[in-house]
């Protein structure tokens, strides 16, 4: 009956020390940010480049977005905008994004603003989300980013922006 508890125990310290070691970010809280960022704007600028060349007439990345709470810890957020060469075009553009965000790896739900706007929600294979609307009057599509959530040391106090 000892060895069994014996048996039990390392099996519990060995599987628990295998989850709190199994993590692809980096120790280091600084370097866990910048990769959650860089993936969360290289979701961002695979989405704007998925509107056709023709009907975009610029997309331009904020350099920096913040850091938010969630139940994991935190999540960086970020945005772009894709400014449309025809205004009208807005919703047409949101609802063929959808369509070919599916064939590129993204998980995509679709809703409505509280205007009633198009609005497309995101998820790509590494859990980052982002939501695609049509802003100002159907002028752009703003792009926003979510990181999935990360934790960072209770220690840490992160900047304001990265």
């Amino acid at each position: 009956m000892k060895s069994a508890h014996v048996l039990l125990g390392l099996t519990l310290v060995i599987g628990l020390s295998g989850c709190a070691l199994k993590s692809d970010l980096p120790m280091n809280p600084q370097d866990r940010i910048l990769l959650v960022k860089s993936q969360a704007q290289a979701a961002e600028m695979k989405t704007a480049e998925l509107v056709p060349r023709d009907v975009r007439a610029d997309i331009r990345q904020a350099d920096k977005g913040t850091l938010l709470s969630c139940s994991g810890g935190r999540q960086w957020s970020g945005s772009t905008r894709i400014q449309l060469k025809n205004p009208i075009d807005g919703e047409r553009v949101v609802n063929q994004l959808g369509k070919v965000a599916l064939d590129h790896g993204f998980r995509v739900t679709r809703s409505t603003t509280p205007d009633g706007a198009a609005r497309l929600r995101l998820v790509d294979g590494r859990g980052t989300t982002v939501y695609a609307s049509t802003w100002v009057d159907g002028r752009s599509i703003e792009v926003n980013s979510f990181s999935k959530c990360f934790p960072l040391p209770k220690s840490f106090h992160p900047e304001r922006s990265y």
